[in-house]
């Protein structure tokens, strides 16, 4: 999908990784007691970067993974305090990249006249 230019491309694709992430987060809490669960990892930033760079955002790409952590004697390797620090950290970051469209979008009405 291209909604204009490289910075919104690159900043609706930071959404769409913030957003798997937060699903992995919301998949790992729910499983917390699932034996044998491996909690997911999701991974975009990296990516995201070399595709900013390359003046594509687009393609950036987003991974997941299942973690390598520890598990504990039930098999699952959920840890829930850093899944509930990362969720918390994940909504910040869903707000601050939100809030930068907004901001961008507020601009372009702006000047535009509206």
């Amino acid at each position: 999908m291209d909604i204009g230019d490289v910075n919104t491309q690159a900043l609706a694709a930071a959404l769409r990784g913030l957003d798997a992430q937060r699903q992995a987060h919301e998949a790992n809490l729910s499983n917390i007691e699932t034996p044998g669960y491996k909690a997911r990892v999701v991974s975009f930033q990296d990516s995201l970067g070399r595709a900013i760079r390359s003046g594509d955002p687009s393609r950036a790409a987003i991974t997941t993974t299942k973690s390598t952590a520890p598990t504990r004697i039930d098999g699952n390797n959920v840890k829930i305090d850093g899944e509930v620090l990362d969720l918390q950290r994940n909504a910040l970051q869903q707000q601050l990249v939100t809030e930068a469209l907004n901001s961008h979008f507020r601009r372009i009405r702006a000047a535009l006249g509206r």
